[in-house]
């Protein structure tokens, strides 16, 4: 039986703490599905919206927060048409939805929608029990993959996967990735299991010590000459940052061969000194990419269940999810966190 109240980490205005407590479960309407929470991520940009740094309108709020989700469907709105049914596991990922009519959305490039909504944004996400889920963009987890190893599969892994097959990625390639955190060790796992040589860069000894264990070829210290030691290893077809700061360009720069693909990812707000000249010479690509499609996530979850990707994942109750976003933010996890709601 669905209860009427549920316990849900509330975000109640920018820049305050996350409060537990209890609120309304919400009810499917057409069109949307009910699940019932096991696992939920702990994201970066959860620490973003959390400390108000996406300057969210005030009516957004209360708002709960998590786009890493994974639970069982309980509930299915009256009058919704879906294959899915009662018990089925399915995701909840940061792209809630999108208007599924525009360029973007009918070119397999509906992350780009100007009209999508996301979770824990737009609409609630994650933090809670129980969460509404539209049944068009749901995805079936696969069973080879376990719930708290399989969260931050829907968001850091996604969002790593989609980027990198952007790519030239393939066999003889030199991958360098900035910033091994969460999502870095995602990429190296990725770019490794397509046969590149990884080069990882961090400040932290202790990540790279992270990214060695993940299979990263080489480790680089981040510091001013960190673009010369990646070029005398050869230097990097493909460059994939997720590091947060404008600091790693002079990095990027310094190592890319020749027609190189580099990947923004990590919200840098400031600008980099890119020389129009240093791209016509080199021939280099430089885009941005964000988390992943549907068709992205469904590709993605089926390498996941081939190709072991055993990130370290902690895992925490709901009560404690806020002292995890302060974690987040003095730079102390090394992995990543995982709400566990059956603790």
């Amino acid at each position: 039986m669905i209860p009427k109240m549920m316990k849900a980490a509330l975000c109640t205005g920018a820049a305050t703490p996350l409060v537990c407590q209890e609120i309304e479960t919400p009810v499917p309407q057409a069109g949307q599905l009910l699940v019932c929470l096991e696992s939920c991520g702990v994201c970066h940009s959860d620490l973003h919206l959390r400390n108000g740094d996406e300057n969210l309108p005030d009516e957004f709020y209360p708002l709960v927060l998590g786009h890493e989700g994974i639970g069982r469907i309980v509930a299915i709105g009256e009058g919704t048409q879906t294959s899915l049914k009662l018990g089925d596991r399915v995701g909840l990922p940061w792209l809630y939805d999108t208007c599924l009519d525009c360029g973007p959305c009918l070119t397999g490039s509906e992350t780009f929608c100007t009209h999508q909504r996301a979770r824990g944004i737009h609409a609630h996400g994650a933090f809670a029990e129980y969460a509404l889920l539209e049944s068009r963009f749901a995805c079936v987890i696969p069973d080879g993959i376990d719930p708290v190893q399989g969260a931050p599969l829907l968001c850091a892994g996604l969002t790593a996967w989609s980027a990198l097959r952007k790519t030239s990625i393939r066999p003889g390639k030199t991958c360098l990735v900035i910033g091994c955190g969460g999502l870095g060790q995602y990429a190296i796992m990725i770019a490794k299991a397509h046969g590149a040589t990884v080069i990882a860069v961090d400040r932290d000894p202790a990540k790279l010590e992270e990214a060695r264990k993940r299979g990263a070829d080489h480790l680089v210290s981040a510091g001013p000459d960190a673009g010369m030691q990646v070029k005398a290893l050869g230097g990097a077809d493909i460059s994939i940052n997720f590091a947060p700061t404008p600091a790693v360009w002079q990095t990027i720069e310094q190592a890319a061969n020749p027609m190189s693909d580099i990947v923004a990812i990590a919200l840098v707000h400031d600008p980099v000194p890119l020389s129009m000249m240093w791209l016509i010479d080199g021939g280099h690509r430089v885009f941005g990419s964000s988390v992943g499609t549907r068709q992205d996530l469904r590709d993605f979850l089926d390498f996941a269940v081939k190709n072991r990707l055993d990130a370290d994942v902690e895992v925490i109750p709901l009560s404690q999810v806020d002292t995890a976003l302060d974690r987040l933010q003095a730079g102390s996890v090394t992995g990543r966190l995982c709400i566990d709601f059956s603790l």
